[in-house]
């Protein structure tokens, strides 16, 4: 069974996954983008929304300068470049946290590892910058730390790949759980490549996250 996501008893319609992989990412949408939370006329508490028949609806709960708080639906056509079509193609539900100047905090959870690659490759497509700025599991027993944040456009599609399956497969944890060779074999690559990928994904992200 999946380390983060395991079946729950449902009902008459299927079965119920739990998912405990959580992915807060920062994104930056263009400036031509018709998403309606790229430029909110007030302040953005809560945003959700759902696609159907090629329309996205979202519904935003805002807050005024005047301390008001009001619930906004709004409806676009879903085109290429759609956070919320980047979202479903990989079956995750997200979660518009908070919209800070031209970012937008959006939540979601993953099935595994693996869909973050993926996701991250979807929205790309539909944004300027996707940065990643905190991932968490329920089944950690640590205490949670102040997340670093960590700009993933600075890794290749390859370099991801690789970070992600390593990851995945225990190559970080101590002891480890798998080797480069193992590692290699499975992305078809030879262990040098794979060295050198890891070496430039661990060299970036270091950068990306502790670099003032």
């Amino acid at each position: 069974m999946d380390q983060s996501e395991s079946g729950l008893t449902g009902g008459a319609s299927g079965t119920a996954k739990e998912r405990t992989l959580k992915v807060l990412f920062e994104i930056e949408l263009p400036d031509d983008c018709s998403c309606p939370l790229s430029e909110p006329d007030s302040a953005i508490e809560n945003a959700q929304n759902q696609i159907n028949d090629g329309v996205c609806h979202a519904e935003m709960t805002v807050t005024d300068e005047a301390g008001s708080e009001r619930v906004l639906h709004s409806t676009n056509q879903v085109g290429d470049a759609c956070l919320c079509l980047a979202f479903s193609e990989v079956g995750c539900v997200p979660r518009t946290r908070r919209v800070d100047g031209d970012s937008l905090f959006i939540e979601t959870y993953v099935s595994d590892r693996s869909v973050i690659s993926e996701l991250v490759d979807q929205l790309q497509s539909a944004a300027d910058r996707v940065r990643l700025r905190r991932l968490t599991s329920r089944q950690d027993d640590a205490t949670e730390s102040d997340p670093a944040t960590v700009d993933l456009s600075c890794l290749t599609a390859k370099q991801r790949e690789a970070a992600i399956l390593a990851v995945d497969e225990g190559y970080y944890q101590t002891p480890r759980q798998t080797t480069l060779d193992e590692l290699a074999a499975t992305l078809g690559i030879s262990k040098s490549a794979l060295s050198q990928r890891l070496n430039a994904v661990e060299s970036k992200l270091t950068t990306a996250a502790f670099d003032p």
